[in-house]
């Protein structure tokens, strides 16, 4: 018998090239059988669960096959938490699109690479929950084996512009509107640049804050800023110690939405759902500046168009996005910074951890396209941030960004204190 099919969406299909790397830790995991046992658990729940397909850029319709989800999943020597960054950079390094999903349990660690069009963020999440549940024999999540909703993306949009008439023609025409214009630099003519032969050199710089860094910046911001939000006064804080370690920012921020803000259902979404939007004029250190642009964006629906217009082209070309577009690179240019804040994480609330929350680590490795962005992304995990920064190390400086990160979660605050009051 021929395996069972399943027909990709065209975001799935659009991510397909791509790969979500990540490691947590140190939990217990309960060795590698057990690892094993639960994911074939996990792929044998159905086609739902999307472990037992096999992600193929060629074709939206993808075998499920659940008894191969453990053919890469591997044991290696212990390792502490000064060797996570160099594992997740070599597992990075090594990827292929012919590999659904690879695991790598080093003592109390545990590493994860995912094809990207299984799901955006959400399901690795659930994943190490999983994985790290202390139950001995835990039940199935919800999300393995509720009905899941097929295309949800043109639902969503359908009815967001049900509810919001006023504002149809903003989306259909791709008339966004600006922010407000005391926040925008007036646009710059563009400039030649000389460019040079260049290859990828994945690279990951982590930091987590001190216990307690969730709540005093949201005291700071309810004496400073109670019109901006958290994420806002996080990410112009990361923004402001790049600047302060050498690292000039370009005029410019993209923000990773999560679509699933704008469904009226209790379905699951599994697949991406994620989309980006660059902002072009806007300064990255001013919290209030990604605050107003972010929050405008939202309540245009920028987010649902552009993850419908990625959609349509996906259907217009067949072709998935590369994980790499470039050969070459600018001899040499101002970081170009996107924003993932990933936000609460209560699913690893409880998990089987062996460590304080300060000592703990969730980092992913989320490969920038380009050889000049780098990729901040942020989590709010048992009342720490932890953050990381991916970006090609042939183009930055990794010392540099590593003490960028270490600067800006010793004090977020004491970054913007001065500057944002004075605004």
């Amino acid at each position: 018998m021929s395996p069972a099919k399943y027909k990709a969406s065209a975001m799935d299909m659009l991510r397909s090239e791509g790969r979500i790397v990540c490691a947590l830790g140190p939990a217990d995991f309960g060795g590698i059988d057990r690892v094993g046992e639960r994911l074939r658990r996990l792929a044998s729940s159905g086609r739902s669960s999307r472990l037992g397909l096999r992600v193929d850029p060629a074709s939206r319709r993808w075998s499920y096959r659940p008894e191969s989800v453990c053919d890469h999943v591997t044991e290696a020597a212990p390792i502490g938490p000064a060797d996570v960054v160099g594992q997740l950079e070599q597992l990075s390094a090594s990827v292929s699109t012919d590999v659904p999903i690879r695991v790598v349990l080093a003592g109390e660690y545990l590493l994860l690479d995912l094809s990207h069009g299984f799901s955006d963020a959400v399901l690795p999440i659930e994943l190490f929950a999983f994985l790290a549940d202390p139950v001995a024999v835990p039940d199935l999540p919800i999300w393995a084996k509720a009905r899941t909703l097929r295309n949800p993306l043109p639902r969503a949009l359908a009815g967001w512009m049900a509810r919001n008439p006023g504002k149809v023609v903003d989306v259909v025409y791709g008339k966004f509107g600006n922010p407000p214009a005391e926040l925008v630099a007036p646009a710059l003519a563009p400039m030649e640049q000389a460019r040079v032969p260049w290859e990828r050199s994945p690279a990951v710089a982590t930091a987590t804050s001190s216990a307690g860094a969730p709540a005093a910046i949201r005291a700071w911001r309810r004496e400073n800023l109670p019109e901006v939000s958290v994420t806002s006064i996080l990410c112009a804080a990361i923004a402001t110690a790049l600047s302060a370690r050498g690292i000039s920012t370009s005029f410019s921020a993209g923000f990773l939405f999560d679509c699933r803000r704008y469904l009226r259902t209790d379905g699951i979404v599994l697949g991406n759902f994620a989309v980006g939007i660059d902002f072009e004029g806007i300064d990255p250190t001013n919290a209030t500046a990604l605050h107003e642009s972010v929050a405008h964006a939202i309540d245009k629906g920028r987010p649902l168009a552009a993850g419908a217009l990625s959609t349509m082209t996906y259907l217009r070309t067949r072709s998935a996005l590369p994980a790499i577009a470039t050969s070459t690179a600018p001899a040499t240019a101002d970081a170009r910074l996107t924003f993932s804040d990933v936000g609460r994480i209560p699913q690893l609330d409880g998990i089987a951890w062996t460590a304080d929350p300060e000592a703990s680590v969730f980092a992913p490795l989320s490969e920038p396209s380009l050889p000049e962005s780098i990729v901040i992304t942020a989590m709010h995990i048992r009342d720490v941030f932890h953050v990381t920064a991916s970006f090609h190390d042939n183009f930055f400086d990794r010392d540099a960004v590593q003490s960028a990160l270490n600067l800006a979660m010793s004090d977020p605050t004491a970054l913007l204190t001065a500057q944002e009051v004075s605004r």
